[in-house]
């Protein structure tokens, strides 16, 4: 009798966690949305959080807040451009309460092309 109690017991708090706990714990994701103008899109944020997004390239760093939305998401649209020089590209973008992402483009195609012996 007792061991029916406590199997039910457990049930019933899986299935409350189940409506309490958000359907989709997405972890937070930043990307380039666009180069030119410059805009950063991010999800998986905690909902109405303020977010600072820094884009970083070649020396030079652009820095800028938004407001995530109900579901987490934003975009940030930036006023300057990012450097033309050949660099890596790094996006953070980090909320209020911790939540972090980290993207990343690599230059590896800086200096064209070397033909040997010319």
């Amino acid at each position: 009798m007792r061991k029916r109690l406590l199997l039910g017991l457990a049930f019933a708090l899986v299935v409350a966690a189940a409506f309490v706990l958000p359907a989709t714990a997405a972890a937070p994701r930043v990307w380039l949305a666009s180069e030119s103008p410059l805009a950063v899109r991010g999800t998986g944020f905690h909902a109405h959080a303020r977010v600072t997004i820094t884009v970083a390239k070649a020396k030079q760093s652009l820095r800028m807040t938004s407001t995530s939305g109900v579901a987490g998401g934003f975009v940030a649209r930036f006023d300057r451009r990012l450097p033309k020089r050949c660099g890596t590209v790094v996006i953070t973008a980090v909320d209020g309460r911790g939540s972090r992402a980290v993207w990343r483009m690599v230059a590896n195609d800086c200096g064209g092309i070397r033909v040997p012996g010319k």
